[in-house]
């Protein structure tokens, strides 16, 4: 018995070794950047092209990420509703108030406490993959112009605020500002500079584009995206947050 616990070991040790080995030298160096004026209307490009007016004025969103968690968010009243597996959500995501269902069975004291944190944490990182454009001023945010080759690129770091302050985004973009890929140095990947694509851009009546589609080491998809200016617009005429 010791004997195959030893060789677990050493297997697990060897497995450890190779995952650091390959994040060391799969990792790219964090770029330096030009803050400034020239960062400031590279941003402003990037606002128009996606429509940042229209992002502002929206009320609410729904979207289904990777088939698996579904939301309908009330972005003017900070109201977020999650479903997962058996799971019902509804809370408020500045409070963390608010109710949890598994089934039709309402929970209560850790449960609920627990449930509400979990549904925050999916929205949290699901929704970024779909916000996250949108966030390049964000309270704490800094801009920078990075050259790639004759190219301009976008470096938004997020010096305070969200779980993982320090996290670090360059914004690659198309000939008409569009962004069509990010790479990443964030504290839950290893690995600095990961790409991942933004592509399947969806152009919604209001003007506002949103990408449905991300490529690379691992693929998210976002469905069933809707955008409106009520919940009820976007909810067949309901809005579960009247429960709170």
């Amino acid at each position: 018995m010791k004997k195959t616990f030893k060789i677990i070991a050493f297997i697990m040790l060897v497995i450890i070794v190779l995952l650091l080995g390959f994040s060391y030298f799969a990792s790219k160096p964090l770029p330096e950047g030009e803050r400034g004026s020239k960062a400031e209307t590279l941003t402003n490009k990037i606002q128009l092209e996606i429509n940042q007016k229209a992002w502002e004025t929206t009320a609410a969103i729904a979207f289904t990420f990777m088939g698996e968690h579904h939301y309908l968010w009330d972005k003017t009243n900070n109201n977020v509703q999650v479903k997962w597996d058996s799971k019902t959500v509804i809370y408020n995501n500045q409070t963390l108030k608010g109710i949890a269902y598994d089934g039709d069975q309402p929970l209560s004291g850790d449960d609920k406490t627990a449930a509400i944190k979990k549904a925050n944490d999916f929205f949290n990182n699901d929704s970024f993959w779909l916000v996250a454009p949108f966030k390049l001023r964000d309270l704490g945010t800094t801009r920078s112009i990075v050259k790639i080759g004759t190219q301009e690129a976008l470096l938004v770091t997020y010096a305070s605020g969200g779980s993982t302050p320090g996290d670090s985004y360059l914004w690659l973009l198309d000939a008409d500002n569009l962004p069509r890929a990010w790479q990443m140095w964030v504290g839950i990947i290893p690995i600095g500079g990961i790409e991942s694509s933004w592509e399947d851009w969806t152009t919604f009546p209001s003007g506002l584009k949103i990408a449905t589609m991300h490529r690379g080491l691992f693929d998210l998809k976002l469905e069933n995206v809707k955008v409106g200016q009520s919940v009820e617009q976007i909810n067949d005429g309901e809005n579960p947050f009247i429960a709170l």
